[in-house]
């Protein structure tokens, strides 16, 4: 519990008063820890402090800890007076009771500035509930009702909280539905409304519940659903957990009044990216399409309402990322009720899921806690449970973090737990930090009056919205001015930014825009992103061509409208094939527009992970098997099927499943030895006297066996003969006896081998744990011996395969020979040089490989050469035409390397079926890893006179060709030069001239 700076005050704590206790500690098999250290004490008082009662702050009596004077808590690890409550910088004084602190100052040691919000916790001293996570709270008058959630079984549906009482109430109530945890809870009028969770082991429900507060009565509400015309439409209401619900109201027209239902995960469509609306007034019950930004929806997100906005604020979550993962959601999503619009803000510091998010004033979502674990196979510092408090500011689309106190009297690090607003400050109940929680901490935001001038005013950090009165030339909380803030400027709302910080956004936006691949995303964003044809673009289209610049699409009115809904976003088959515009194969693609109907698999024929009850059934669909809890859901959706550890062992395969597909009150009679059992914290060993191992696995506990929910007879295992946490020392398996006072086996019987007899020797398989028996492996003789659990035989040869080594390889081309029929061989082509590498793991078996070989030039002799790795032998036989028997031609030979020729004038070669040569090589007496090259040849020899007589007629050719060229190039060049010679005499010709008389006297 404290590792890297994380600790928790309150003392894990676990007393047995019974005097004994099994501690059973169980990990995530995806996850790797680096473990923990334990310890125990008898008779002793809680500590904080290893090896000292009380944390060496008081005295141990009777168990409990009496502690010195200025120290607390069970454990006597809580100062009372922690830093002296600041009274060297005037922050308050210390009494016997704690601190006391002076105006203006607030907490446990009066280190918080009331102006700038402060935190508390809120003691109560009499009746607290037992701790619950994903629960639902809701607030009526001056009252919490705390509905249901996960307790580990220990809670009941409803608890109520009265604030100026500070004390618990547990309702006295006939009848109450089944508790559930993961459900929505919201308040209309005077009654509160519950709708879907998990019940258990039995999964989601689509039930709606209204608890009347008046009357203290349950009602189980049948909702008018619209009607479904197929059945592989999606059909509300769903069932559904890890949902959110808000009230919307509408100020006209009561009968208008909905609860709005979002997201969520549902075993039968996976993680759900819809909206779904219940109608009080009519009871009527809808699906409805929304528009705007393509969301992808999740389990354990917040949806907060804001009544400056009328916009309803959704943030986190786990949401899916492919058929077979997910992965934690950071995006925060404003959502219009009425026009049903989507649209992405700017992304949370962090993502995190089952945490909380509040309005406590309008303007500002208050974030606190969740899980933000987000890494995979090992840690590298997300937490589990966070103790952060995030502040969205939805007038300038902006995150901030606040600042937490370190010294509280308080474990902050948290998630599911719940969080209400009661005068102006926000109440904190329960949630899990590795135990179910049930103490109450409590925020309030500070006071914006106390900021001046406007800079310091923008920027303050308290929990609510402040904003400048430029009128009065007061920093003002922005409720008292919301009629006022659409005509608010941005320097009245929003700090100013510097330089840095307006390029770090202008560079963030136009890296945010080029991600977006639609018009829709890309312009329903708060990026200033336009659409620019196919790309999108910040603030303005680029355009790189010479070409007229693109038409810009600016909001998605203005996005063209094709599209429709994202297939790619939908990862279960049920969900793709609710939408007409969509088709699952292997995953879910938008329908091709000339697809037949062959293609569109209707819903009925999906297979819903969370419908298979066995584990057989369960692993063999691809599906993950919840042992203990006996429930079967997504690959992806474990984290939301389990978020508290309820599932402590989980398989994927089908051989690891514990009742063998039939549904049995114990599955503690899988396992067959005692070890196995003993690992079990739910199963105990019940030997059979004989002193060999030889016993059987039952249901029980410390004191004996026992169903857990029924009783067993007493004569089911005698007490000297059950063992729970230790093994009877001879453990061999019932074939043999041990050593006198020793562990030690004597010589196996049975065809068993190893230390406990647990395997069977070679040539044999089986499982002989607890009695099991040993079977010879039947390889025809082609193996010496097989696969010790499935007797699957280790074919010596390459190229046989079967459960007995009955067949040959035909996709590797290891073929049969029609005249032997016991063993399987390579075709090799002539004229090719094959390499064969026998290094992998199952081809260590391997002792020999045929290969086999047909010349095909009857008039040309055939060369063989071979090279082996590593020392090996070599047969080479040899049969002609349609005879049966195979000449020897080399035997015994060490292959190494090898060059051979079979002449034309001792074979026959050729395809004539009566006259045909085929060469059989045998490769045998080696040990992987090795490689061979092989080849057999048949080049024809070079025949000196055709090639001197062919070279020389190419040769006289080629000069004859070259000499045709030279002549016509000549005759080419003398008319070149003609032509030029007439172009000039034309051009001398055409010269302008006159005559000039002269006359001479």
């Amino acid at each position: 519990m404290y590792k890297n700076g994380y600790s928790i005050r309150r003392i894990p704590e676990v007393v047995a008063d019974s005097g004994s206790a099994l501690v059973h500690f169980f990990s995530d098999d995806a996850f790797n820890m680096s473990g923990f250290n334990i310890s125990y004490r008898l008779n002793a008082c809680p500590s904080r402090v290893a090896g000292v009662d009380c944390s060496g702050n008081g005295i141990c009596i009777d168990k409990e800890c009496t502690c010195n004077g200025y120290w607390g808590g069970k454990a006597c690890h809580l100062e009372k007076c922690p830093n002296n409550c600041g009274k060297a910088k005037g922050r308050g004084r210390c009494d016997q009771h704690g601190c006391i602190c002076n105006t203006g100052y607030k907490g446990y040691d009066c280190g918080q500035l009331a102006v700038n919000g402060y935190w508390e916790t809120v003691s109560i001293l009499n009746f607290v509930p037992p701790g619950s996570a994903s629960h639902g709270a809701a607030v009526w008058r001056d009252s919490m009702y705390v509905i249901a959630g996960e307790s580990y079984g220990r809670g009941t549906m409803l608890y109520v909280y009265d604030f100026n009482g500070n004390v618990w109430e547990t309702p006295h109530i006939v009848q109450s539905p089944t508790p559930r945890y993961g459900h929505s809870t919201v308040i209309y009028g005077d009654k509160i409304f519950l709708y879907g969770g998990v019940l258990g082991n039995l999964g989601s429900t689509s039930e709606l519940w209204a608890f009347d507060i008046s009357a203290k009565t349950w009602e189980n509400i049948t909702v008018k659903a619209l009607s479904c015309n197929e059945s592989y439409l999606m059909c509300g209401p769903l069932k559904v957990a890890g949902h959110t619900a808000t009230v919307v109201m509408n100020v006209d027209n009561k009968k208008a009044d909905r609860m709005v239902v979002i997201f969520g995960h549902s075993p039968n469509f996976g993680y759900l990216n819809t909206v779904q609306e219940y109608y009080f007034g009519e009871r009527e019950w809808y699906i409805v399409n929304t528009r705007g930004f393509p969301v992808k929806g999740g389990y354990g997100h917040t949806a907060s309402w804001d009544p400056l906005t009328a916009k309803i604020y959704v943030y986190g979550g786990v949401v899916s990322e492919s058929e077979a993962s997910q992965v934690l959601s950071r995006n925060l999503y404003s959502y219009e009720p009425n026009s049903r619009t989507w649209t992405l803000l700017a992304d949370a510091p962090s993502s995190r899921f089952l945490h909380s998010a509040t309005f406590v004033s309008p303007g500002m979502m208050l974030v606190f806690g969740g899980n933000t674990h987000n890494d995979t196979s090992h840690s590298f510092g997300a937490k589990c449970y966070s103790s952060e408090l995030l502040a969205y500011d939805v007038t300038c689309d902006s995150w901030h973090v606040l600042g937490v106190p370190p010294d509280i009297q308080a474990d902050l690090p948290r998630f599911g737990h719940s969080a209400v607003v009661f005068e102006g400050s926000l109440y904190i109940y329960g949630g899990f930090d590795g135990e179910m929680l049930s103490d109450m901490l409590k925020y309030t935001p500070g006071q914006c009056e106390h900021f001046h001038p406007s800079d310091v005013c923008l920027n303050a950090r308290v929990g609510s919205k402040c904003v400048w009165d430029l009128t009065t030339g007061r920093c003002v909380d922005i409720q008292t001015m919301i009629t006022e803030v659409e005509f608010m400027g941005e320097s009245e709302r929003c700090p100013i930014l510097n330089r840095s910080s307006m390029t770090n956004r202008i560079f963030q936006n136009t890296e945010r825009c080029s991600r977006f691949e639609d018009c829709a995303s890309c312009t329903q964003t708060t990026s200033d992103c336009i659409w620019c044809g196919n790309t999108c673009s910040y603030k303005e289209c680029r355009n790189t061509s010479n070409t007229k610049a693109l038409s810009a699409a600016r909001s998605v009115e203005d996005c063209p409208m094709e599209g429709g809904i994202q297939c790619h976003l939908l990862h279960t088959c049920s969900a793709c094939n609710t939408q007409p515009e969509c088709v699952y194969t292997t995953k879910c693609i938008p329908k091709p527009t000339n697809t037949s109907s062959e293609i569109y698999v209707p819903g009925a024929q999906c297979k819903v992970c969370s419908e298979f009850n066995s584990c057989l059934n369960c692993t063999v669909s691809e599906c993950i098997w919840c042992q203990n809890e006996g429930r079967c859901v997504d690959k992806n959706a474990y984290t939301a099927s389990f978020p508290y550890g309820q599932c402590r062992e989980w398989t994927t395969m089908n051989n690891k499943c514990r009742n063998n597909g039939t549904n049995e009150k114990s599955q503690c009679n899988f396992y067959s030895t005692c070890a196995q059992c003993r690992d079990d914290p739910a199963c105990g060993w019940c030997d059979d006297g004989s002193k060999t191992g030889l016993g059987k696995c039952l249901p029980g506990g410390f004191g004996g066996p026992t169903l857990h929910t029924e009783s067993l007879p007493s004569t089911t295992c005698l007490p000297d003969k059950w063992h729970f946490t230790t093994c009877p020392k001879c453990q061999c398996n019932g074939h043999a006896v041990c050593k006198a006072n020793t562990s030690i086996c004597e010589p196996c019987d049975n065809l068993t081998t190893g230390d406990h007899c647990e395997h069977c020797i070679k040539g044999y398989w089986g499982n002989p744990v607890n009695g099991g028996k040993c079977t010879p492996c039947e390889c025809n003789n082609h193996a010496t011996h097989c696969h010790p659990e499935t007797g699957k035989c280790f074919c010596t040869i390459k190229g046989l395969n079967g459960e007995h080594c009955d067949n040959c390889d035909n996709t590797n081309h290891y073929y049969k020979d029609a005249y032997n029929n016991g063993s399987c061989y390579y075709d090799l082509t002539v004229d090719y040089q094959f390499t064969f590498n026998l290094s992998k793991k199952e081809e260590r078996h391997y002792t020999q490989i045929n290969f086999r070989n047909t010349p095909s030039k009857a008039d040309i002799d055939a060369d063989f050469s071979i090279t082996c790795s590593v020392l090996a032998k070599m047969n080479i036989t040899m049969r002609k035409g349609t005879s049966r028997e195979e000449v020897p031609i080399f035997s015994g030979y060490n292959c190494t390397s090898m060059h051979h020729k079979f002449a034309k004038s001792e074979y026959n070669f050729g395809m004539e079926n009566n006259t045909q040569t085929t060469f059989y090589v045998y490769v045998y007496d080696f040990q992987p890893p090795l490689w061979i090259q092989i080849s057999f040849s048949q080049y024809p020899k070079l025949n000196l006179q055709q090639f001197f007589i062919t070279f020389s007629s190419c040769f006289l050719l080629l000069l004859l060709v070259a000499a045709l060229l030279w002549k016509i190039k000549q005759r080419y060049d003398i008319y070149r030069r003609r032509q030029r010679l007439f172009v000039e005499m034309e051009q001398m010709a055409s010269r302008p001239f006159s005559q000039d008389g002269t006359h001479l006297g």
